[in-house]
């Protein structure tokens, strides 16, 4: 292929790879299943699904008994070679932006009050992501079919983000503990 494919682009097959869904459905699953580590907006989305059909990748199609205005999607043969050489490549390094946490490292110019804020402020935020994931069910929309097949990666990834949540909270715990001469 002689343009590689932006992330987006992959995340799209991805999503296909299970099985075929509309562009509603691919970013309904993109906002439960990665929003907290990966955006893939409807202005991506859409134009990147025309990319993907004009190389073969996807195909679009009407889903029998479904409604005629909703096109769905589904993985060609080449798009499932390109998804698979994709997921075979080492991947980036990670990064990550936080604001917070920038605004922690600056925290010296403030008083202690304020700094113990921004930490508190912190904790709420992975509280938060912690409640949120725990109530995620993986793999829900899937068929019993999909789940019997799949490997148990999603349910992974969920415990993954709480168990970062709760060491983000362990840490915002001891950090206020020393700021307040308290104990975590």
């Amino acid at each position: 292929m002689s343009e590689e494919l932006s992330p987006t682009a992959r995340t799209i097959l991805g999503f296909l790879a299970s099985h075929p869904r509309s562009g509603y459905e691919i970013r309904e699953a993109a906002k439960r299943a990665v929003s907290f580590f990966w955006g893939v907006s409807d202005g991506q989305l859409y134009p990147q699904l025309k990319l993907l059909e004009s190389r073969n990748l996807i195909e679009a199609f009407e889903p029998p008994g479904g409604p005629r205005a909703r096109q769905s999607w589904r993985l060609t043969a080449q798009g499932r070679e390109e998804l698979l050489a994709w997921l075979r490549l080492p991947s980036a390094p990670v990064q990550t932006r936080d604001e917070n946490l920038v605004k922690i490292l600056f925290a010296a110019n403030l008083d202690r009050e304020e700094t113990v804020r921004l930490i508190r402020e912190r904790r709420e935020s992975f509280q938060w992501l912690r409640e949120h994931l725990g109530t995620m069910v993986p793999q829900a929309a899937w068929t019993e079919d999909e789940r019997r097949a799949a490997l148990p990666t999603p349910g992974r990834i969920r415990d993954y983000g709480l168990a970062f949540a709760q060491s983000a909270i362990d840490w915002c715990d001891t950090v206020e503990a020393e700021l307040t001469g308290g104990t975590p």
